[in-house]
Parts: structure tokens; C-alpha cells; sequence
């Protein structure tokens, strides 16, 4: 070991001065409230409660190929995404989780010191803050345009940053996370007329009522996003793709990790595409339930729910403190996504879970409503 030297003093600017994104795992989430990690009830990270699809579960169990390495650019699931979403495969690229593809993007265009690239990177928050993340780690600008208070697009504002004429980055959840919204297609259209790079991050399309995904074979910039996280069951796994531009995709491959996505990942999901109706049943149930909680949620007097089209519902809590529907959901072992310290910290989001898992949070509301009447 060298001596007398401390590298961590040589640490480059952004990683000294970056946010850690570490959330505590379950464990600790029930040491601090004095529960066992099976008494917990998990809604805070928008998984599917369900699960893989049961042909999904037999590919990872029956998966054998541990010694070898994976395709490294996962040709028969991209041929299978390619079916799916009815595009040509040689435009699909899969990546581990849609994180790596979104860190891919920014890369695809930073500049090299200070010469040819994109110089900035268009978001709108309240929204996925991979965005900022990766634009931060690539040392990219970052210009955010914030939502109105219905957390649509502020249009007049991007469209004046726009008139300049510079090519900029634009990354775009719909629907939206955190409040489930789809991206109107009069907007999408709107922002493809500028002189962007638009990149439509659709993890929670397949519980909405539409893609955009087709406008790729009319818009040269346009990338959609996707995941096997949220409705395959598959979080665990990182199978993230996307659809791209032809004239993007050699570039991409070159930069790219090799083997980056491995074999039971890759087993998994194309087992996933194999057995779409079974996949797509367990979607149905989850939207099912998500409608009955949305109907339940709204006869609440201090909750007002948007109108999400995906695995989740976000609610703006009104007339009680936000510590006090925490300590209450928390005393029954509850686990849902808060804002402290934010412009949303009157808000809350609930992840869709079981039957039971739902009925326990609507309990557990209720009583807190009633005990607000009294």
C-alpha cells in the first residue's frame, strides 16, 4: 500500500458531491419499528406483490447455464421485444434495469472537453430522479422545468428555452412518476416539433391505456423506454430495454457493458413474452385492485387522489399532518413513499398491492378518519 497518500482527497468533483441513493432494506425498515420483517406490509417502491408469471418462475428454477456467459447483446429477447411491441429488433437495445439505458443516453452525448456533444438535459420534476442522477454523473447541465400543480408540462416555458435552436436532451416519464399520469399525445407532439431528443420513459405503460411506442417508426427523435420490473414481476432481475432511433444504435452497442444483461435475466423475461396472457392477467388484477382502492380512497375527507394510470396511486393528504398518517400506517407495519423535506411533502404515494395487503391500508385510513371526525 502506498503511504502517505489518500485518494480519497483525488475523488472528482461530482462523486465528492453527490447524493448516495441507498434506501435502508427491510431489515432495518423493521428493527427501527420494532417488527420482524415478515409483519411488514411494502408499498413504497411500486413492485408487482404478485410476481413473475408462473412460466417466468419455471425459466428462473430451470435455469442451468450458470458457468457460461449470456448472449452479450441478448438477441432472442430483443427479438421477442421486437414482436411484442411490433418493431424491427435491430432498433431494440437491452440493458440491466432502463437505469443503465438512461445513463447510456447522457453518455451517448457528452461532451468531450467542452467540444461537440449536448450541453443540456431537459426535466420536469416532480419525476424520476434517475434523470437528474445520471445527467449530474455525466457532468452534463441539468434544466428543470417544473410541473404545474396538476403536474402537466409547463409547454410555453420549454417551447421558449427551445427557440434558440440548440439540440438539447429531454427525458419524460408517462406515466408520470410520482403522480401516475400519462403524457397527453397532444404535448408528446408538441415536444417532438422541437429540436429535442425525447426520450418517453414508459415503465408503467402496460397498466395505462396506451403507448407512444408507434411514434418511433414516425419520429427519428424519439426513444421509448421500457421495463420488466414493474409488470413482470422482475424488479429483481434488471431487464430494462428501449426502442431507438436506427442511427443511434451502433453507437450505443460500442459503449455499452458487455454481457451486461445476464442469462437468468435474460431467461426470465423472454419466458415473460412467451406467456403474454398469463403475464397480462396478473397486470388485469392490478389494475383491478388499484380501481377499488381509487374508489375507496375517495370517499376519505383529507385524501385527494390524481388520476394514475399506473401500479400506484398518489394521493395530496389535507386537514391532518402528514406524521400523524405515517405514525398510523407505520404502527401497523405499513411501508408507503413520503416526500419530507420536498414540495411534496404533503403527499403521499401507495403502491398497489394484495387484496389483503390493500385492505389493511384502507383499514388503517379509515380509523384515522374517524378518529379525525371524533
Amino acid at each position: 500500500m502506498a503511504e502517505g497518500v489518500q485518494f480519497s482527497r483525488y475523488l472528482g468533483k461530482r462523486a465528492a458531491s453527490m447524493a448516495e441513493y441507498a434506501p435502508d432494506p427491510l431489515e432495518v425498515v423493521a428493527a427501527h419499528l420494532g417488527m420482524l420483517v415478515g409483519q411488514l406490509i411494502k408499498l413504497d417502491a411500486n413492485e408487482n406483490p404478485f410476481g413473475p408469471s408462473r412460466r417466468a418462475l419455471q425459466a428462473i428454477i430451470g435455469y442451468n447455464a450458470w458457468q457460461e456467459y449470456p448472449d452479450p447483446i441478448s438477441r432472442q429477447l430483443r427479438s421477442a421485444i421486437g414482436s411484442y411491441l411490433r418493431v424491427d429488433a435491430a432498433r431494440v437495445m437491452v440493458g440491466n434495469g432502463s437505469d443503465e439505458l438512461i445513463d447510456q443516453i447522457v453518455t451517448l452525448f457528452r461532451p468531450e472537453a467542452g467540444v461537440g456533444g449536448i450541453r443540456e438535459v431537459l426535466s420536469f420534476p416532480p419525476t424520476f430522479g434517475m434523470y437528474k442522477h445520471y445527467t449530474a454523473v455525466n457532468d452534463m447541465q441539468l434544466v428543470e422545468i417544473p410541473r404545474d400543480s396538476a403536474f402537466q408540462l409547463d409547454m410555453a416555458a420549454i417551447e421558449r428555452l427551445c427557440s434558440d435552436g440548440q439540440p438539447r436532451l429531454c427525458f419524460v416519464a408517462s406515466p408520470n412518476n410520482p403522480d401516475g399520469q400519462l403524457l397527453p399525445k397532444s404535448t408528446l407532439t408538441r415536444l417532438l416539433e422541437l429540436p429535442l431528443l425525447v426520450v418517453l420513459d414508459e415503465a408503467y405503460v402496460e397498466f395505462s391505456e396506451r403507448s407512444a411506442v408507434a411514434l418511433t417508426k414516425s419520429y427519428d427523435n424519439l426513444i421509448v423506454l421500457r421495463t420488466f420490473s414493474k409488470w413482470a414481476g422482475l424488479a429483481g432481475l434488471r431487464v430494462g430495454y428501449g426502442v431507438f432511433p436506427p442511427d443511434l444504435m451502433s453507437a450505443l452497442e460500442r459503449i455499452k457493458s458487455p454481457y451486461n444483461v445476464n442469462g437468468l435475466a435474460q431467461a426470465a423475461a423472454l419466458a415473460t413474452l412467451e406467456d403474454l396472457p398469463g403475464a397480462m392477467a396478473t397486470v388485469q388484477r392490478i389494475i383491478a385492485e388499484r380501481e377499488k382502492a381509487r374508489e375507496r380512497l375517495e370517499t376519505l375527507p383529507f385524501l385527494r387522489l390524481y388520476p394514475s394510470q399506473a401500479n400506484y396511486l398518489f394521493c395530496k393528504v389535507v386537514g391532518i399532518p402528514m406524521p400523524t398518517l405515517r405514525k398510523a400506517m407505520e404502527a401497523r407495519g405499513i411501508i408507503l413513499r413520503y416526500y419530507p423535506d420536498s414540495a411534496l411533502d404533503d403527499c403521499v404515494r401507495i403502491t398497489i398491492g394484495t387484496p389483503s395487503q390493500n385492505d389493511a391500508v384502507w383499514v388503517t385510513l379509515r380509523e384515522l378518519a374517524n378518529q379525525e371526525v371524533r
